[in-house]
């Protein structure tokens, strides 16, 4: 709540020396001078608070352009259910109403803890799934596994062993959009929002099916794409067309306001390389999302107070002798009507 308060004191109401007695011609001159200076020092304080406003936004994007803002980011993210009434949902700009079983996973989403992570980019990530790859140095399997197991990281393969396995197929993202819900401050910039996409497995065998998961990343008007959720493991099968796979999230805190793209990272399971990636370079609907944070996302009814202190002076008579003087005109008024 801002709270803005002016004071006029006696000097300011009368603005003459008190050695002159004043007349009434004088007194009006004095009261229109006192009533223009506290008009003029309400705009005055009016225009530093605005100012006042803008110089704290203006330093706290200076925070986030030369890195000072936390890195530390916190969302919460679920899988949507997909059903006729999601699945005839299309993107929009504009905020749209959720579902029922979009409604059923947001409040999923309210009874998860937010923990906040480090920043991580997509190189990282990258980086991290091939140091986890077998590799023919590192001996037999047996011997992987153990290790493995007691360092408590599961190591992966690289897509030539899938191949040298005999295991032959390809992966595709066939299409991907997005839907944006929550804006409780109405400034057309969302907390919550989903993505959507259709993965499919091709193969030379009718009912090929893969198990798989997918990284999802934010980049901030152009900037370093940034994880903001992984998958659960889930199952495709071909080219089905109604096995769609929504990602229900609300960020919470860590995103400025801004417009954000959106890429996906296929993985199959067991395996550290991507099979598949879609991104806003290959569709609108991934491109500049308007999104925030919900500790930027707030309504707050800001109540401004200003209060005019008048001690002594012609002032404050005046304008009670002016409301005595209304309230005795209407009373004659209504006498007379009668």
């Amino acid at each position: 709540m801002n709270r803005l308060t002016m004071k006029t004191s006696q000097q300011l109401a009368t603005n003459t020396p008190t050695t002159n007695t004043p007349t009434n011609k004088t007194l009006s001159t004095m009261n229109s001078s006192a009533l223009g200076k506290l008009y003029s020092a309400i705009k005055a304080t009016a225009l530093l608070t605005m100012l006042g406003s803008g110089a704290a936004m203006a330093a706290d994007n200076l925070g986030e352009n030369t890195g000072e803002t936390s890195a530390l980011v916190g969302s919460a993210s679920t899988s949507v259910v997909q059903d006729e009434q999601t699945l005839a949902q299309g993107f929009s700009r504009a905020g749209q109403a959720m579902t029922s079983t979009q409604q059923a996973s947001a409040e999923q989403l309210k009874q998860q803890k937010v923990e906040l992570a480090p920043r991580k980019t997509r190189e990282q990530v990258i980086a991290e799934r091939q140091a986890l790859t077998l590799s023919a140095e590192q001996g037999s399997d047996q011997s992987l596994d153990k290790s493995s197991a007691q360092a408590g990281t599961k190591l992966l393969k690289s897509s030539a062993q899938r191949l040298e396995a005999g295991i032959y197929h390809e992966f595709a993202i066939y299409e991907a959009s997005s839907r944006l819900f929550e804006d409780i401050d109405y400034d057309g910039f969302y907390r919550t929002f989903s993505v959507t996409f259709d993965a499919d497995v091709h193969s030379y065998y009718l009912g090929e099916h893969a198990n798989v998961y997918a990284d999802l990343y934010l980049s901030r008007n152009g900037g370093p794409w940034e994880l903001y959720h992984t998958t659960d493991v889930f199952t495709i099968v071909d080219d089905a067309s109604d096995d769609d796979f929504e990602v229900l999230t609300t960020l919470h805190t860590g995103y400025p306001t801004d417009h954000y793209d959106v890429l996906i990272d296929l993985y199959e399971v067991g395996y550290s390389d991507i099979v598949a990636t879609i991104s806003s370079d290959d569709l609108d609907d991934l491109y500049g999302l308007p999104l925030e944070s919900a500790d930027r996302d707030q309504y707050v009814v800001e109540e401004v107070v200003t209060e005019v202190e008048v001690s002594g002076g012609s002032l404050s008579a005046t304008w009670l002798m002016g409301l005595m003087g209304l309230a005795g005109l209407s009373l004659v008024r209504r006498r007379q009507q009668v």
